[in-house]
C-alpha cells in the first residue's frame, strides 16, 4: 500500500467515523425528545381530560347566565297581588290574631265598635299587608339572586378549570418546543459536523497531493518503510 491510499484511507476512515458518530447522537437526542414530547402531550390529555367535566358544567352554567337575560322571571320586577298576600303562610292567622288583639283593646276601653276601633282594626291590617309584602318581595329577590349565584359558581368553577388547561396546554407547548428545538440543535451540530469532517479529510487529501512530487523526489518512487 502506498503512502497515498494510507493517508486518503485513513482521512476517510477518521471522517466516516465521525460522522457516523455524530449522526448516531443526533438520532438519539432525537428519539430521546420524541419520547419526551409524547409523555408531555400524554399528561396533558389527562390532565385536561379531569378538568373537562368541570368545564362542560361551567359552560352550560354560563348559558343559563345569558339565557337569564330574556327570562321574565328574571327582568321583570318582583309583583304580589292581595291574593297573593292573603294566601301568604301564616298571614292569616297573624292577621285574624292581630285584629282580636285590636279590638280587644279597644273593648277593654268601652270602645269594641267604634269608629276608633275599627280605624284601628283598619290600620292593623293595612301594616301587616304592608311588611308581608316587603318580607315576601326580599325573599323572592333572595331566591333570585341565589339562583344565579348558584350557576355562576358554577360558572366559575368551569372557567378555572379552562384556565388551568389553557396553562398547563402553554407549558406543554413550551416544552414540546423546548424538546423540538434541542433535537433540531442536535441534528445541525451532526450536519455540522459532517461536514467539519468531509472537510479535514479533503484538506488533508489535498495537502497530501499537493506534497506527493516533493516526497517523490525525496523518497523516489518507493514509499519510505515499505517494500
Amino acid at each position: 500500500m502506498g503512502i497515498g491510499a494510507a493517508v486518503i484511507g485513513a482521512s476517510v476512515i477518521g471522517a466516516g467515523a465521525t460522522i457516523f458518530g455524530a449522526s448516531a447522537a443526533a438520532k438519539a437526542q432525537t428519539s430521546a425528545a420524541n419520547q419526551a414530547n409524547a409523555t408531555q402531550l400524554s399528561m396533558f390529555n389527562t390532565a385536561r381530560a379531569g378538568e373537562q367535566p368541570y368545564i362542560n358544567a361551567g359552560t352550560g352554567a354560563a348559558s343559563y347566565i345569558g339565557n337569564a337575560v330574556n327570562d321574565p322571571y328574571f327582568t321583570q320586577p318582583v309583583t304580589m297581588s292581595q291574593s297573593d298576600l292573603a294566601n301568604t303562610p301564616g298571614y292569616q292567622f297573624d292577621l285574624s290574631q292581630g285584629l282580636k288583639s285590636t279590638q280587644s283593646g279597644y273593648a277593654a276601653r268601652g270602645l269594641g265598635s267604634s269608629g276608633a276601633a275599627l280605624k284601628g282594626a283598619a290600620s292593623y291590617a293595612t301594616g301587616l299587608a304592608q311588611n308581608t309584602y316587603q318580607s315576601q318581595y326580599n325573599i323572592a329577590q333572595d331566591q333570585r339572586n341565589q339562583l344565579i349565584n348558584r350557576f355562576y359558581n358554577i360558572a366559575s368553577l368551569g372557567s378555572n378549570a379552562a384556565g388551568n388547561v389553557g396553562t398547563q396546554a402553554v407549558q406543554t407547548g413550551q416544552g414540546i418546543a423546548s424538546n423540538t428545538i434541542g433535537a433540531g440543535n442536535a441534528q445541525a451540530a451532526a450536519y455540522n459536523t459532517a461536514g467539519q469532517s468531509i472537510a479535514s479529510a479533503a484538506n488533508q487529501i489535498g495537502s497530501y497531493t499537493y506534497m506527493q512530487p516533493y516526497l517523490n523526489q525525496f523518497y523516489g518512487t518507493a514509499t519510505p518503510g515499505m517494500p
